[in-house]
């Protein structure tokens, strides 16, 4: 009779263990069913939020948290220098994003152009550290960070305009000897159109263009390449503009540029072709006469117009210290221009301050390489190796509107208006 008492004693506790077991499945069911359901509903939250970033947000003044001030206002989806007799003051959130270093290049470049394809990078010509130019063309891969010698340039190049169509890059002007080892001044200029096939990795030669395009830009639309500005023959400044048809392989003018500049950028967006910056000094005695003029083409009006102020990232720049150019400094300027409210936004400043560098997107991030540092009093310009990638943060774009007088980036006071 206690053999058996035992045995049912050792029955029920194993059937109280057996049903604590189930409940404790049970639970962890419950648990894990509750976890799958508000990673279901973050996910959503998620969507919804990247769906709603930079769009409009109503009734900022009736937010909690908002003061009240008659020296403040905010604005959406604006290009509206003035609110209420309020002046612009900036974005809300001005200086977002941040920089990280990435493999720096396999020598230091200046004066040579990015092209993003993919997930890669074309890295082309330019110059080296010893102000010598070359042809290489390098390959970097995004993902794995890591540089491929692809084939190189027919020639050496540097100082030139670079578009890529589908599966090809056109590299268009610029120079092919240096003019800071004792050349002429028009020592090294081309006309030389070279074309990239980037699947078979092979070059070829197209029609020259028209004229002398020296520190130009270049730029790709519906299956064109158009060449903007530049400096032409004794560094002369040009407002010239050509559209070069691969399907042709012939060249053509078109309307000039109403600024004429050299050292300027170019970018395609909505169907124009933009073109930022650069450099007119018509008189030869102002030396910090950087420009900061925007002009856009429309190929289908066939006009250049002004602007008054996608997206467009402007990385990097020059000055002159003390209105010398034999002082030359560079900047960690880095800014974002929202077409659809013809602003630019100030993001968070590049590591490395640099000029004369090339930028370019691959795999939905901005990579910058090489560039030239200070240069004081020197022929050529000390290189730099660094890449460093810009992470963006979009945020809602919401603008501030301030008083002259009160804190304000174009006022002459510098107070707080909260």
């Amino acid at each position: 009779m206690k053999g058996m008492q035992m045995e049912g004693d050792r029955l029920g506790h194993l059937h109280q263990e057996v049903m604590k077991l189930k409940r404790s499945v049970m639970r962890s069911q419950w648990l894990v069913a509750a976890l799958t359901v508000l990673v279901v509903i973050l996910a959503i939250a998620l969507i919804a939020l990247g769906a709603t970033q930079g769009s409009t947000i109503k009734r900022l003044k009736s937010r909690q948290g908002l003061l009240p001030n008659p020296n403040v206002t905010f604005a959406t989806r604006t290009g509206d220098r003035k609110v209420n007799d309020l002046t612009y003051g900036g974005s809300l959130f001005r200086g977002s994003g941040f920089w990280a270093a990435k493999r720096s290049l396999e020598a230091a470049l200046t004066d040579h152009v990015a092209i993003g394809y993919n997930d890669v990078v074309y890295i082309l010509g330019g110059a080296k550290g010893d102000g010598n130019l070359t042809s290489e063309v390098w390959k970097y891969d995004s993902v794995f960070h890591n540089y491929t010698f692809m084939a190189p340039m027919p020639e050496p190049r540097y100082r030139f305009g670079a578009a890529i169509i589908e599966n090809t890059i056109y590299v268009v002007g610029g120079r092919n000897v240096s003019d800071n080892l004792e050349a002429q001044p028009n020592d090294g200029m081309v006309k030389t159109t070279l074309i990239y096939d980037i699947v078979t990795n092979t070059w070829r030669k197209g029609t020259d263009a028209l004229d002398f395009q020296g520190d130009t830009c270049a730029a790709a639309l519906d299956g064109k390449i158009y060449m903007v500005g530049g400096y032409g023959v004794n560094y002369s400044y040009l407002n010239t503009t050509a559209v070069y048809d691969p399907a042709t392989n012939s060249w053509s003018r078109l309307p000039d540029m109403p600024t004429p500049r050299g050292d300027l950028m170019c970018a395609s967006l909505n169907g124009e072709i933009y073109v930022l910056g650069g450099y007119y000094d018509p008189t030869g005695d102002r030396p910090n006469s950087f420009s900061a003029k925007m002009e856009s083409f429309n190929p289908t009006t066939g006009a250049v117009v002004a602007l008054e102020g996608g997206r467009i990232i402007l990385v990097g720049g020059e000055g002159h210290y003390r209105e010398e150019d034999g002082y030359k400094y560079p900047k960690h300027v880095n800014e974002v221009y929202y077409a659809s409210d013809q602003t630019w936004v100030q993001k968070a400043m590049m590591t490395t301050a640099r000029f004369r560098t090339a930028a370019a997107t691959a795999g939905g991030l901005t990579f910058v390489f090489g560039g030239a540092d200070v240069c004081i009093q020197q022929p050529i310009c000390p290189a730099l190796d660094q890449n460093e990638v810009f992470l963006d943060v979009d945020h809602p774009h919401v603008y501030i509107y301030l008083k002259n007088e009160a804190y304000n980036d174009n006022a002459a006071l510098t107070r707080y208006p909260l």
